[in-house]
């Protein structure tokens, strides 16, 4: 039997947008150019997030926002740094969590209280892990159903499942993931390309709350290798988007 998550979500599932690409369209097994972190996270910047981890440290418990403000998070449980990500160059690590006790927590801030909001981060699965957060706050999440290995992206508050990817996300592989939210439309991007999209029917509330990394506030870890999160207060477009991914890949 499945289990359900206590959540109260808007039920919205993204259409199929066509197969998966292969790694010359960007799928699965695309490779990051050389030295493209540098690259990379000066393109990010440029965008303006509201906060920026790109998980390259190699000791101690401070995750640094590599934005202006300020936001460092904090390391906690059985994580593993200094992990090979997926970009090259400059703090182009990840780190690892373990799925059991392994997470990041951000403290509420005033840049992080969104209306919209755009998630984007590389993502590498080491099993399966329930439902495992990947991004988690009041109002909106990002995690890994194990049941389907698929993506969810979840805002607000009902049992059931929203916005589904239409890839299933292979384990031991690195994905680029990019989830846009603008109060009107949601919408879903694997390595640089549209995954699918769907209206949608709530917006998120400005409230105050962590940010969690790896996990949720009450659980639901994640067995995966994370870096480069950011979270920016508007919804990229499709062409900021793909221009992230192109400078990720050497394809600019």
């Amino acid at each position: 039997m499945r289990k359900a998550i206590p959540l109260v979500l808007v039920g919205i599932a993204l259409s199929a947008c066509g197969p998966t690409p292969t790694a010359a369209q960007g799928g699965p097994g695309a490779s990051a150019a050389p030295s493209a972190g540098p690259r990379y996270a000066a393109t990010v910047l440029a965008d303006a997030p509201a906060g920026y981890w790109r998980m390259g440290e190699t000791s101690g418990t401070t995750m640094i926002d590599a934005t202006a403000n300020g936001n460092n998070g904090t390391y906690a449980g059985t994580i593993t740094l200094g992990q090979p990500g997926a970009l090259t160059g400059d703090k182009a690590t990840g780190v690892a969590f373990d799925g059991h006790t392994a997470g990041a927590t951000v403290p509420s801030a005033p840049a992080l209280k969104v209306t919209q909001v755009t998630i984007e981060l590389w993502i590498k699965k080491n099993s399966e892990s329930g439902y495992g957060m990947y991004v988690a706050k009041n109002y909106f999440q990002l995690l890994n159903n194990s049941y389907t290995g698929r993506l969810e992206f979840r805002v607000t508050s009902t049992p059931d499942p929203v916005l589904v990817s239409s890839t299933i996300l292979a384990l031991n592989t690195w994905y680029y993931v990019v989830v846009t939210y603008d109060g009107t439309a949601a919408s879903l991007y694997i390595n640089g390309k549209l995954d699918g999209t769907h209206p949608a029917v709530a917006t998120v509330p400005p409230t105050d709350g962590a940010l969690y990394l790896g996990r949720r506030f009450d659980g639901f870890f994640t067995d995966a290798v994370l870096e480069e999160v950011a979270i920016y207060p508007t919804a990229l477009s499709a062409d900021r988007v793909a221009a992230h991914w192109r400078v990720a890949t050497g394809n600019r």
